[in-house]
């Protein structure tokens, strides 16, 4: 065999063995969004989404501080996993003033989702495939359910306009508007327990 064709020969074999490692990498998305509350910046969130080979991570920290008659303080910290297009973990650790208040998770075992709060487990019987951390980087367009994993509750998601959708209570009254470019959340309105909190993206795909 001449030099020149085993030359050929290790340079698709090269090519066999380092291409897969190579399209299987992780693709990453990250931002973060401005939150005002009546005019005012009151904090950040950040977030970022992993796909590898369709399964899906998502991390997203929401930090609040507001001055009222006192200053106060409220972190979310969330992490969500999904496997396939199904939810397969969530977790979610609230902080006020610094200390945890709250510790919240939910595991899909067997075709159940058990969810394990400070206090309890309880089993919900339901399939989920979109929940309140993919909003970010995944447009809701055929989307008619969505899970709240801060609350652990399901709500209808439906479009208004183009590129625009909401998030009603079972009273039929607006909690969440969202709004939509490219596919990636841009703007939104969240009832909040302190008031209406505004969220704006303020950095550019990465």
């Amino acid at each position: 065999m001449k030099t020149t064709e085993k030359k050929i020969i290790v340079t698709l074999l090269l090519g066999i063995i380092f291409f897969p490692s190579v399209s299987a990498k992780p693709k990453e998305l990250a931002t973060k969004y401005s939150l005002h509350m009546l005019g005012v910046y009151v904090g950040e969130l950040s977030v970022i989404q992993t796909n590898n080979n369709g399964n899906v991570n998502i991390e997203a920290i929401t930090d609040i501080k507001v001055n009222l008659p006192f200053p106060y303080r409220i972190k979310y910290v969330q992490n969500t996993k999904y496997k396939q297009g199904v939810l397969q973990h969530s977790h979610v650790k609230t902080y006020k003033n610094g200390k945890l208040n709250s510790n919240m998770r939910l595991d899909f075992v067997k075709g159940l989702y058990q969810l394990v709060t400070d206090e309890d487990t309880t089993i919900i019987i339901d399939s989920i495939t979109y929940s309140g951390s993919l909003l970010y980087f995944n447009e809701p367009s055929t989307i008619k359910r969505i899970y709240n994993e801060r609350r652990a509750e399901m709500r209808r998601i439906t479009p208004v306009y183009e590129r625009t959708y909401i998030i009603k209570d079972e009273k039929e009254r607006e909690l969440n508007r969202y709004y939509y470019e490219n596919g990636i959340l841009q703007s939104a309105k969240m009832r909040h327990t302190l008031g209406t909190l505004e969220l704006n993206r303020v950095n550019e795909q990465q």
